[in-house]
């Protein structure tokens, strides 16, 4: 992101305003139309609602933008708004509002957030330097979305499972029940190691196996690192955060494997938490070459 603006602005109301008035191209994806979308959808507001998504056009292929005021999104002035939590949330809101509605009529090709340009001549070279790959990423996520699945484990209902099914598990208890009281400490100590690697393998288990059916009916999947509990604010364990590319044709069947899923491992302590449908953010390896200038 190079910033236009050389000299420092005078702080009045003229120069003010003419900061206000220079803008630079907020860029959200490049995209091709879905067959059969129409031209003449109404506008969609960009992050900026003042200014309405507008495409850059070359050959078949669009660099979607909006216009943003330079005055709040120049480089000195940017860095500091991304130390800003509550700015950056709203930003990111405002982001995924917009790739959300364009992804009713467009096959996108995601950048990365405050992917920014200067004027559209930067804009329009920097889609045309890079068409070739741009189309090959396209060709390979078109027809699919990216669908989300956070898996979640309590600890403890996986433990009574674990208990119930594993007969290794039930004779222990039983020698801790009859056992003189000098070998009962012991016995413990050996029942709560076992009820443990028990429960961690049927967690491994139950993760591969979901993440293994889900796969199968998508047309990639990517497993991304559990998040910590301070970030998804629950009191189970992310278990599995998986990403599925998943053709548009095959969505219900998906869902139905989602349903299985519940079925076979909620009883033993797992929620299975679907999200999406959203831009193939987890497979457009080419998300991150438009550079800003």
């Amino acid at each position: 992101m190079t910033s236009i603006m050389d000299e420092p602005l005078e702080l009045n109301a003229e120069a003010l305003q003419a900061a206000l008035d220079q803008v630079a191209y907020y860029t959200y994806a490049i995209a091709r139309p879905k067959p059969g979308a129409t031209s003449d959808a109404k506008p969609i507001a960009g992050v900026d609602p003042h200014h309405p998504v507008q495409a850059i056009v070359h050959a078949d292929l669009l660099m979607l933008v909006s216009a943003v005021a330079l005055a709040e999104y120049d480089l000195s002035v940017l860095e500091s708004h991304l130390q800003d939590r509550t700015w950056l949330e709203f930003l990111a809101t405002a982001h995924q509002r917009v790739m959300t509605e364009l992804l009713e009529s467009y096959t996108l090709l995601p950048l990365k957030l405050c992917t920014l340009y200067t004027d559209k001549d930067r804009a329009r070279t920097a889609l045309v330097d890079n068409a070739a790959q741009f189309r090959t990423t396209l060709d390979q996520i078109e027809g699919a979305v990216e669908w989300g699945v956070k898996v979640y484990c309590d600890k403890a209902a996986l433990a009574a499972w674990a208990a119930h099914s594993a007969p290794q598990l039930s004779q222990l208890a039983s020698s801790v029940a009859t056992a003189s009281p000098g070998a009962r400490y012991m016995l413990e100590k050996r029942l709560q190691r076992a009820a443990q690697q028990a429960s961690d393998d049927l967690r491994r288990s139950y993760v591969y196996a979901s993440h293994s059916l889900l796969s199968a009916h998508a047309r990639a999947a990517e497993q991304n690192p559990p998040q910590p509990a301070q970030i998804h604010g629950r009191s189970d364990d992310m278990v599995l955060n998986g990403a599925y590319l998943v053709d548009e044709s095959r969505a219900d069947a998906f869902a139905a494997a989602i349903e299985e899923l519940r079925t076979e491992y909620e009883q033993r302590g797992f929620t299975f938490v679907l999200t999406g449908p959203w831009p193939a953010y987890s497979f457009s390896a080419s998300s991150s070459n438009a550079e800003d200038a």
